[in-house]
């Protein structure tokens, strides 16, 4: 499967009174990675709405993380998202964050592909079969949002 991985920052807004990265952060980072993997596929989700009227995207229906260590301010985290189950009409996603080499979160997500049908209400679609196989691909594929100090 086609593997995202991208390198984020922990700044200090990211850190709850402990000084370590307030966990609601790690799933803001996952929609991030969800839109990494998208375009890395060639199939930006802002694009695909785009061009496609009825799509409404790929709601959440199904979250879980465990935490198994912390992040702090400074620490920069390797965050990879990978599809790891298709169905007719939603698909996983498992992220996997690393500092230093060591996995501090994993976590799994059900996305469901929707769209609206001909009297305008929300119904899960049939993936696109380009879309699975542009994200099936064997590749990975790496963004650095790290800022560079002169």
């Amino acid at each position: 499967m086609l593997e995202c991985k991208i390198d984020i920052l922990v700044e200090w807004g990211h850190c709850d009174p402990a000084r370590i990265v307030y966990n609601p952060n790690f799933f803001d980072w996952m929609e991030h990675g969800l839109s990494a993997l998208f375009s890395a596929s060639g199939f930006s989700l802002a694009d695909t709405l785009a061009a496609h009227p009825e799509l409404r995207g790929t709601p959440l229906v199904r979250s879980e993380a465990e935490f198994k260590g912390p992040a702090r301010v400074g620490d920069t985290l390797v965050l990879s998202s990978k599809v790891v189950r298709w169905g007719r009409t939603s698909f996983d996603i498992a992220y996997d964050f690393l500092l230093d080499g060591e996995t501090i979160v994993t976590a799994k997500q059900t996305r469901v592909w929707s769209g609206v049908d001909e009297t305008g209400q929300l119904r899960a679609l049939p993936i696109p079969g380009e879309i699975r196989e542009a994200l099936s691909r064997s590749a990975t594929v790496s963004f650095s949002t790290v800022r560079q100090e002169n």
